[in-house]
């Protein structure tokens, strides 16, 4: 079994989540939102740093002219896009967001934010 990948959460992501949490709360409420943040950092961190290619390349992304960058569908309704580092073995979370969020308003968003 090959070593696991380090899992490095960039600044964008850490306030994507922020911003998930929020809209999660106020569309489903606090109960729901903790629930899900809960499994999505639980699917993250056991399936990730084995399986760093799980995912596709995001078509998402590429047509807005972001390469190399993968979409992991964590659930129904949760979308991760991440980056692999063969050479330094690490994973660099990029964004988590709903798939009901618009991904290029989001972007611009948390680019205004960041």
């Amino acid at each position: 079994m090959p070593n696991p990948f380090q899992i490095v959460a960039s600044p964008l992501f850490k306030l994507s989540l922020q911003r998930l949490k929020a809209f999660l709360t106020t569309a489903f409420g606090e109960e729901l939102a903790a629930t899900t943040l809960a499994f999505l950092q639980q699917q993250i961190s056991q399936q990730l740093p084995t399986q760093p290619e799980l995912a596709p390349i995001s078509e998402r992304l590429l047509a807005l002219g972001i390469p190399d960058y993968r979409q992991w569908q964590l659930d129904k309704n949760n979308l991760l896009f991440y980056r692999v580092n063969n050479a330094e073995q690490r994973i660099e979370l990029l964004l988590v967001m709903d798939s009901r969020q618009s991904l290029r308003k989001l972007l611009f968003e948390l680019n205004l934010l960041f």
